[in-house]
């Protein structure tokens, strides 16, 4: 089997050519396709992210033939989708291609599932009862803040856009008493966010999650930040995103 890409500006149109059958004799290994493998094709920084997509898109497409290329573009598909560098709506269109049009059932289930998986993991789900340690190690539950809607960000004191944005969290406080912050931090230890904390006089809910809670990183996927999930007052994740809407956090009741 050939994959054919045709692209335009608008839409990503997949063609399946089935010239040979191939078995997948190989188990799916760990996914390789992680921020590494984006930034060591984007050797130019400045590539857009339509562009990167479809390249590597056609590279997977050059190097595996029938079931298993399919396959691998699902792996993909899964590995790089919450990376901002990526092009989502090529993806949408990949993964939805390959669940109609995928060259054996295996493909479509494994497709169906992983878009399952990856783009509904969280919205509309109740997310987990977090518990981890504000800068003077008191556990905080994210329960114990039911009675507002809670906006959860994930930070760490190098991201700069994190930074920047954690500066409107007061206001955004003020402008709406139904809210309230619940700020993960994801350093490497939790001194460099009780130092950070202190020196900025913050006082909402800033916890540490930490940079090698490997079973916080699996259950969110994080791949790049800051990240932003609001919960309602059952806990159900109504909004995800990677920037904060002001506007409207504020309408938020």
């Amino acid at each position: 089997m050939r994959y054919l890409a045709y692209y335009d500006m608008k839409r990503l149109v997949i063609i399946f050519l089935f010239t040979t059958n191939f078995s997948l004799s190989q188990s799916i290994a760990d996914n390789p396709y992680n921020r590494k493998y984006i930034t060591d094709f984007r050797k130019d920084k400045y590539m857009p992210p339509t562009t990167a997509t479809i390249g590597m898109i056609d590279g997977i497409s050059k190097k595996y033939e029938g079931e298993q290329e399919q396959m691998e573009l699902v792996k993909f598909y899964k590995g790089v989708f919450d990376f901002k560098l990526i092009d989502k709506k090529i993806l949408r269109n990949l993964i939805d291609s390959l669940i109609s049009f995928g060259q054996t059932d295996n493909v479509k289930s494994f497709a169906k599932e992983s878009k399952k998986a990856i783009e509904y993991r969280i919205l509309g789900k109740i997310i987990r009862d977090f518990e981890f340690p504000d800068k003077n190690e008191k556990l905080v539950r994210l329960s114990s803040l039911s009675s507002k809607v809670v906006v959860i960000e994930l930070w760490t004191t190098w991201c700069g856009p994190c930074i920047k944005e954690m500066k409107n969290i007061e206001d955004l406080r003020k402008a709406n008493p139904n809210i309230e912050f619940y700020s993960i931090s994801l350093d490497k230890s939790i001194d460099k966010m009780k130092k950070f904390v202190n020196n900025n006089n913050y006082n909402w809910p800033i916890v540490y999650g930490g940079e090698k809670n490997q079973e916080l990183w699996s259950y969110l996927n994080i791949a790049e930040i800051p990240k932003y999930y609001i919960v309602d007052r059952e806990r159900i994740v109504i909004d995800v995103s990677e920037k904060l809407d002001h506007e409207y956090i504020k309408t938020l009741k």
